[in-house]
């Protein structure tokens, strides 16, 4: 950047000196020479000259000393504002600012900190320190002195001149007093706003036009970054006729705006005709639309943040370049944007928190029609005793498992595990049960029945790209025998006394959804007394330890013989399974849903 950009503003009756410099020592040191010879040419004594000279030069050596390597690359802001009675200096910088002392005392001989503090405070009237996040300001007011030996007696002319300086400051301070009141009320009124449900738009519209009228603007436009936070997009142009030339920017390109600058550099940016538009920035096409000059006239930028997340921008203009906006213009766009950007965010975490209560709402009507798959009671199976078991490791699961009526005294024991969660795999799960409910001649063919299930669903699966695994056993407890087909589920498992191991039926088809013709052989199983057989889903076997370790199939096998050895009915079995799992997993969390039916065939 240039080592300095002077400029010089005049507004009612005081005039405005703006340098916005390197952030070196060199041309800050060259910086506040200029601020000297511009003091002096106003009639300040040698005395005050001095003062303020060092006043200056240890503020904006501060600037530069303090800043970070980023923070190089912003300039250092002196601003000074002159007035008969009080001159008032702003110098910004980009450091990361610090806590200005209660009471600035001379401090030590030997500390070599402090010592340009005290000298601010001595020879200033009063200083403030005004922190922000991405700049500080720091604000020095001082009485101007009269002039030793200057003549206090005053002609007609230079009383006359007095009197109409004295009435127009009185002027512009009603004006100052009105425009603060106004800008109290409007800030109560938005403050209490805050946290309502109110309608974007409408609220950024009454706020912005409300801005425009305090601040004395002639235009505005707010943009609103995009979710992503890649595009700004127009949210409101005032006036609105000119709307349609405020096409979205991207902030990614390698085009350059006002706007896209803002946000680039965190910092306010400011056009006049020293530094105006470029011809192909939107807001000059936008100005000129309004009837403005080319160059326009004066305006300023503000990109807005929260939480360091980028909001949108906003920006106010004037068609004519001489009425500058004043440092407390300034200010209320600040803060009035910041109770736009809460208001946003606020709106935003109100959708958020509807979409969340949409989404529990949905879960929990999958949670009740998961629940109402399962059968309300286990039924009687003599010489058969059975019990199942079904936990979901999420508020829906994909899996379920049913216990139906096959007639002479036999049961279709169906155990099954839907791809997916959610609303999605328990209507699935909802139609597969009422798939199968809807063929009972095929009951004691679990073969032809997993085929048939398989074409009817097949369509549907293949829309939503999802599949469905699932066992179907067919127990008929006159002829002590198990017929189970499988479609890419678990094997069914199988204890008997006089075998010398368990053994895992492991022969399956495709799982329902992925052929629309596939075939499902049947094992026919004999359940002699004391006899133990386990439907199950991969929830189990693939449960895992605090060391991280799966179960298994193997796992499996020798859990089902513990149990069939130790314990007499299926109720009794299913806790010391359901306790021996547990104690492998510790406090491994549930990672999937877990479901088992299990058959006893008691001594």
């Amino acid at each position: 950047m240039n080592p300095a950009t002077t400029s010089i503003m005049r507004f009612d009756h005081r005039t405005s000196l703006r340098i916005e410099t390197a952030c070196e020592f060199s041309a800050v040191r060259t910086a506040t020479a200029k601020v000297r010879d511009w003091l002096a040419q106003k009639g300040l004594s040698e005395a005050e000259l001095d003062d303020w000279a060092i006043v200056l030069v240890e503020a904006a050596n501060n600037a530069v000393k303090y800043a970070g390597h980023e923070a190089h690359e912003l300039p250092v802001v002196i601003e000074i504002f002159w007035g008969e009675r009080e001159i008032e200096a702003q110098i910004t910088d980009h450091t990361s600012g610090f806590d200005w002392p209660e009471v600035v005392g001379l401090p030590n001989l030997e500390s070599e900190n402090g010592r340009g503090l005290f000298l601010i405070k001595s020879l200033t009237d009063s200083a403030a320190y005004l922190r922000h996040c991405d700049h500080n300001v720091l604000v020095l007011r001082r009485r101007t002195r009269p002039v030793a030996g200057e003549a206090q007696v005053m002609d007609a002319a230079q009383l006359q001149c007095r009197l109409a300086n004295a009435e127009a400051t009185l002027s512009e301070m009603t004006a100052e007093l009105g425009s603060s009141y106004e800008s109290l009320v409007a800030m109560f009124r938005y403050s209490s706003e805050l946290g309502a449900r109110l309608d974007v738009k409408d609220f950024s519209q009454r706020l912005l036009r409300d801005l425009m009228q305090i601040a004395e603007a002639d235009w505005a436009v707010l943009r609103l970054a995009s979710p992503d936070g890649k595009i700004l997009e127009t949210l409101l142009a005032l006036p609105d006729t000119g709307r349609s030339l405020l096409p979205p920017l991207a902030l990614a390109s390698g085009n350059t705006s006002v706007e896209i600058d803002a946000v680039r550099n965190r910092q306010d940016i400011w056009f006049d005709s020293a530094a105006p538009l470029a011809q192909g920035d939107p807001l000059s096409v936008f100005n000129n639309s309004l009837g403005g000059l080319m160059p326009p006239g004066i305006g300023i930028c503000h990109a807005f943040h929260v939480a360091d997340q980028l909001v949108g921008t906003a920006t106010l203009g004037r068609l004519t370049a001489n009425r500058p906006f004043i440092a407390a213009q300034v200010n209320l766009l600040h803060t009035f944007i910041d109770f736009l950007a809460i208001q946003i965010v606020n709106s935003r975490l109100l959708d958020e928190r509807t979409a969340t209560q949409v989404i529990q709402h949905e879960l929990h009507i999958a949670a009740n029609i998961q629940r109402s798959l399962l059968p309300e009671t286990i039924p009687a199976c003599l010489p058969f005793t059975l019990t199942a078991a079904c936990q979901s490791a999420s508020q829906v699961g994909g899996d379920f498992y049913d216990i139906i009526p096959a007639g002479d005294g036999a049961w279709l024991l169906v155990i099954a595990d839907v791809m997916g969660k959610g609303v999605p795999a328990a209507l699935f799960a909802a139609v597969l049960r009422s798939t199968i409910r809807s063929m009972p001649q095929l009951f004691d063919q679990p073969g032809e029945l997993l085929a048939a299930a398989n074409r009817t669903l097949f369509p549907d699966l293949t829309k939503v790209d999802m599949f469905v695994t699932a066992q179907v056993a067919y127990l008929n407890p006159q002829q002590h025998k198990l017929i189970s087909a499988n479609a890419g589920h678990c094997p069914l498992l199988l204890w008997r006394a006089d075998q010398p191991q368990t053994v895992a039926l492991s022969e399956s088809g495709f799982p329902l959804g992925i052929e629309p013709l596939s075939r499902y052989a049947q094992i026919e199983t004999a359940l002699p007394p004391g006899a133990a057989a386990l439907l199950y889903t991969d929830g189990l076997s693939e449960s895992r330890n605090g060391a991280g370790a799966m179960l298994g199939e193997r796992g499996m096998l020798q859990i089902l013989a513990e149990t069939a050895a130790q314990t007499h009915d299926a109720a009794a079995g299913k806790f010391f399974l359901l306790g021996h799992l547990a104690a492998y997993c510790g406090q491994s969390p549930l990672a999937d849903d877990q479901t088992l039916i299990l058959i006893r065939h008691n001594s």
